[in-house]
């Protein structure tokens, strides 16, 4: 594997683990009825949680190598101590990477018990808040010099909105999941409550996701760049996703809800709101793909 390759699939595990960390931890507090709730999908969540906090610092550190790798101009100076030692002490991104793997060892610990009380809860959501938000310091925006701080924060913000998005989509997937196996009445209605909370969550999240990439210092790029035509291809997607999400709020949601009473032609509204929730998935997932391929190219077409 090239390292330019590498730091790609580090940077997009990076961006899905981290993105499903803080949206999963997150959902419990809009989209569940009750705290029982959240009580009976505990371990589940559990080892949703666990799973991406691990992935997030196994592709944190891979993030590290790659990068370290290209600034020293090949993998071998990933084993030199002085190569270390000037990318932790005297770059920006070496500093901030100690503090987030830190950090991100941090939530791992917190998620090893098999029972995580609230306060690990409320430790884990927090933390895998500052962890997504913090890659906006090592992106485009960081090492931008002009309007340098707007652009952070639009990225910062650019960044939760889609981890609402991405962690909610894989939550709620699940609960269809479970509702297929199952069909108990609580399992539906636990469901449409979801999806419904979610709804209206949604509408922030995507005026959020627009604002914000319309903040971003390569939105303006020519699409005769490489930069700019995988920004197209992105941006199509991201209509692609909206077009679903549409589709899941006024018409899929609204035809779960009548099929609760009657149990008329219910297998059918779960069979299409799962078909319709693992397509929006699997488009963000291009998506983030296409976030990590855009990370290592310049706005502007320039190497």
């Amino acid at each position: 594997m090239t390292i330019a390759a590498g730091l790609i699939v580090s940077r997009f595990v990076h961006y899905l683990a981290l993105s499903i960390l803080f949206g999963a931890a997150l959902f419990p507090f809009y989209g569940f009825a009750d705290p029982q709730e959240t009580q009976r999908v505990s371990t589940w969540l559990r080892a949703l949680l666990l799973g991406s906090a691990l992935l997030a610092l196994l592709s944190g550190i891979s993030w590290f190598v790659f990068t370290t790798a290209g600034m020293s101009g090949s993998l071998s100076g990933v084993t030199d101590a002085t190569v270390l030692s000037t990318v932790i002490r005297d770059t920006d991104f070496g500093r901030v990477w100690v503090l987030r793997l830190l950090l991100a060892a941090g939530l791992v610990l917190l998620l090893l018990p098999a029972r995580v009380t609230p306060p690990r809860f409320y430790a884990v959501l927090f933390g895998s808040l500052i962890l997504l938000a913090s890659i906006a310091l090592t992106g485009h925006a960081g090492s931008d010099d002009s309007a340098a701080g707007l652009h952070i924060i639009a990225d910062a913000f650019h960044l939760v909105a889609s981890g609402v998005w991405v962690g909610a989509l894989v939550v709620l997937a699940r609960l269809v999941t479970i509702v297929v196996r199952q069909s108990r009445d609580d399992d539906l209605k636990a469901l449409h409550h979801a999806l419904e909370q979610f709804s209206g969550i949604g509408t922030l999240v995507v005026a959020t996701l627009i604002l914000t990439g319309m903040l971003n210092p390569g939105f303006l790029s020519s699409f005769t760049t490489p930069y700019g035509q995988i920004l197209l291809v992105k941006l199509a997607m991201f209509v692609a996703m909206l077009l679903l999400a549409a589709a899941n709020r006024f018409w899929l949601t609204p035809w779960l809800s009548t099929t609760l009473d009657s149990m008329s032609g219910l297998k059918a509204a779960v069979a299409a709101l799962r078909l319709s929730l693992l397509a929006e998935a699997a488009l963000a997932i291009l998506i983030m793909v296409a976030v990590a391929w855009l990370g290592t190219l310049s706005p502007l077409g320039v190497e």
